[in-house]
């Protein structure tokens, strides 16, 4: 086929795509990709770190307890409702007490008349004893006096106990207050019957808080009774002491549980969260990164992308993308961990510059140069 026998549109078309192949051909393409600028930091070499322990427990009152009647029988009346501040003895509830009180009146009756019985027999036996001194009365017959005497003063003995019985049986009839206390939570309303035992009302004690935590390794030795020591609860420093670390260890998770007195003052409510933050010094080297310059390497390794300086190797590609740096993997291990920093060791020395953050728009090798505006900073000092 000749060019001569195309239209001209079409001979003009091949020309261009024959120009095209030929220059790609002849001489590859120069990468004008300019070189990504990256923010760096500058290690510095530590010899130790302060590790941070946190340790959570929960605000509990100091007493608490759930009332019920020893007695079972009708609740006539609850005199407390739920949030209400009762005084140690206060009277919260009452049984019908009807039935209390007619057979406590039939006791006071039995015990009048068993007194009477026994002041006649008590009578009767002196004037028996007297006569008996002159051979009035035969020794039968004091013996007789003698034991109705005793019989009825054991009879009034036991009257009395009877009555005393039903007092307390009354006494008992009525829920008071153990101490100063809280009204937190009231079960039953009026008309109920009861049993024995059931629960009534929950109190719990408003003189004092207290905190009950779980405290590991050595935290746990600064913590002697009476030691003083500030709690966070709320987001607010609170003042507490130390009243006793329970001799016993949890064996699933080697905790001691610590008991703290708080500050009456401290606004807490039982069922607070409160923390106790622990530090000790940890003798290892390592460095302070950034947690936004790591990333995961292969089999969870992880890794740090170290600035490099170019050498003569590397002269084509500084001047194809302006790069004055490259970018060199580094494995780490973790040593501890804060809220934005890591302590760690791995393959890197004191001086060393790494990329700061922005880590997922760079790759290893890559050709890179230090941003103008981030002057190399040490990040241990600047914390």
């Amino acid at each position: 086929m000749k060019f001569a026998s195309l239209p001209p549109a079409t001979v003009l078309l091949f020309s261009v795509l024959l120009a095209a192949c030929g220059g790609e051909s002849d001489t590859p393409a120069a990468d004008t990709r300019a070189a990504l600028a990256v923010n760096a930091i500058t290690l510095s070499a530590q010899t130790s770190y302060e590790a941070e322990q946190r340790f959570s427990g929960q605000v509990e009152a100091s007493r608490q307890s759930s009332l019920g009647f020893e007695l079972g029988g009708e609740l006539a009346v609850v005199l407390v409702d739920e949030g209400e501040f009762v005084e140690a003895g206060a009277v919260l509830a009452r049984l019908d007490q009807r039935r209390l009180q007619a057979a406590r009146s039939e006791a006071q009756a039995s015990l009048n008349q068993a007194r009477a019985q026994a002041a006649l027999s008590q009578a009767t036996f002196e004037r028996i004893a007297e006569a008996r001194e002159f051979d009035g009365v035969s020794q039968q017959e004091l013996d007789e006096a003698t034991e109705r005497q005793q019989r009825t003063a054991a009879a009034a003995a036991a009257a009395e106990a009877r009555l005393a019985r039903l007092n307390v049986d009354v006494a008992k009839s009525e829920l008071r207050a153990p101490y100063d206390a809280a009204v937190v939570r009231r079960y039953i309303d009026e008309g109920q019957v009861v049993a024995a035992g059931q629960p009534v009302i929950d109190v719990q004690e408003s003189a004092a808080l207290r905190v009950r935590l779980s405290v590991t390794g050595e935290s746990l030795t600064a913590l002697t009774p009476g030691a003083e020591t500030t709690l966070d609860i709320n987001g607010e420093a609170v003042a507490a002491t130390v009243v006793a670390a329970i001799p016993r260890r949890n064996t699933r998770t080697r905790a001691v549980e610590v008991i703290f007195d708080i500050d009456a003052g401290a606004a807490a409510r039982v069922g607070d969260i409160a923390e106790l933050r622990s530090t000790r010094d940890i003798d290892a080297a390592g460095y302070w990164l950034p947690l936004d310059a790591l990333s995961e390497g292969a089999r969870g390794v992880w890794q740090v992308l170290a600035i490099m300086p170019l050498d003569e190797r590397d002269n084509a590609l500084a001047q194809q993308t302006g790069a004055t740096h490259r970018l060199e993997n580094r494995p780490i291990e973790l040593l501890y961990e804060e809220a934005d920093r890591v302590y760690a060791r791995g393959a890197l020395r004191d001086g060393d510059q790494i990329v700061a953050n922005g880590i997922l728009r760079v790759v290893n090798g890559q050709g890179v140069r230090v941003a103008d505006d981030n002057a190399p900073v040490d990040f241990a000092e600047a914390r």
